[in-house]
């Protein structure tokens, strides 16, 4: 019997699984993928996601094959907005199997290639295991004291526990992006927003760089019928025409209609969620992957206390919930708002002052 079962290996379950067994509980880690492999996904890692991964020794091996970069810029109505700071774009092929090879050397089991068909429950109702099969073929059972959904927006851990959903947004806008070679850049993090639009910049592994677009999702026809020109043009229409045409992309398009923001409660009996399975909003402010890797650490800590005997493990996990609200509320309100795309600059000084709020936070403990 394990500690935890942790359902998706990505972002959120493979550093949940790695500080687990950093803690020296019996954690094993399922996903049906199997790894490297790629994911829809924003790649930054800013705010205090980069000492995060310092802080887990693997920042090193993150920048190996990604180049670290110096702020982010924000293009507005004209004007520009620095904001500084060390981040870092790995693609998901890079950092997923980081994170996923950080968890198997810190004791985790990691299973890959394999897919959970339905959660075990108790005589009480509450969940203990689950139901699955491997790459070979055969099902087999396992069973923990918990069992953690972080297998995203589409979690069949919460389609099978229905969790409550609360402060939900509606999905209102859509966006493209691929890779290309020979953008120029000047090793930043770049967004640039105009009416009904945002073109953003991506330095990322191996020397590429990834471009794409937001648009209102009243675009979303347009921009799968031609999806090539219409980057093109977004691009143009924001001053970025000229580098544009001087890049060449290599790899197909990837685009998505984006769904409905929402929170969902992250516990009950023998059962949590972490990332986006607990949590949704717009990538716009490229924020999903810091909040995966805080609220993994938040979900750990809960749980290491809890088992530790320090606090009941209901009221560990509420203060998980709180926490993780708390930290997120006013980012997930911010993002709705710059997806409506009609920023201004008061926008972003509104996000500049939340980031230095932020970093007094972390700063005072």
């Amino acid at each position: 019997m394990y500690d935890a079962i942790i359902i998706g290996a990505r972002c959120a379950g493979s550093p949940l699984g790695m500080l687990m067994a950093r803690s020296g509980h019996r954690v094993l880690v399922v996903d049906r993928a199997t790894f490297p492999s790629d994911a829809l996904s924003t790649h930054a890692v800013t705010g205090d996601a980069p000492e995060r991964i310092a802080r887990w020794g693997l920042w090193e091996t993150v920048t190996a094959r990604t180049a670290p970069t110096q702020g982010t810029r924000f293009g507005v109505q004209g004007q520009v907005f620095d904001i500084p700071g060390v981040s870092v774009s790995p693609r998901r092929t890079v950092l997923d199997k980081i994170l996923v090879d950080a968890a198997r050397e810190a004791g985790a089991e990691v299973r890959e290639g394999f897919s959970v068909s339905k959660l075990l429950r108790d005589d009480a109702g509450a969940v203990c295991g689950i139901e699955g099969r491997g790459s070979d073929g055969e099902t087999v059972t396992e069973r923990a004291r918990i069992v953690i959904g972080a297998d995203g927006r589409n979690s069949m851990v919460a389609k099978e526990v229905a969790p409550e959903e609360y402060n939900a947004l509606p999905g209102i806008t859509c966006g493209y992006y691929s890779y290309f070679e020979g953008y120029p850049h000047d090793n930043r993090i770049e967004v640039h927003f105009g009416d009904g639009l945002a073109c953003f910049v991506f330095p990322t592994s191996d020397g590429q760089v990834c471009l794409g677009t937001e648009h209102r999702d009243s675009d979303w026809e347009a921009l799968r019928a031609d999806t090539e020109g219409e980057v093109a043009r977004s691009f143009e229409r924001l001053g970025l025409g000229e580098a544009y045409a001087r890049a060449k992309r290599v790899e197909e398009w990837r685009g998505v209609l984006r769904p409905a923001g929402y929170f969902r409660k992250p516990f009950g009996p023998g059962w949590a969620l972490v990332g986006d399975a607990g949590y949704l909003k717009d990538p716009i402010l490229g924020q999903g992957i810091n909040d995966a890797f805080r609220d993994a650490e938040l979900l750990a800590n809960a749980l290491h206390a809890a088992w530790k005997g320090e606090t009941p493990l209901e009221v560990a996990l509420g203060g998980y919930q709180q926490a993780r609200d708390g930290a997120s509320g006013g980012v997930y309100a911010l993002n709705h708002e710059f997806s409506k795309l009609a920023v201004t600059p008061g926008h972003v000084q509104m996000l500049i002052a939340g980031i230095e709020m932020m970093k007094q936070q972390a700063a005072a403990g």
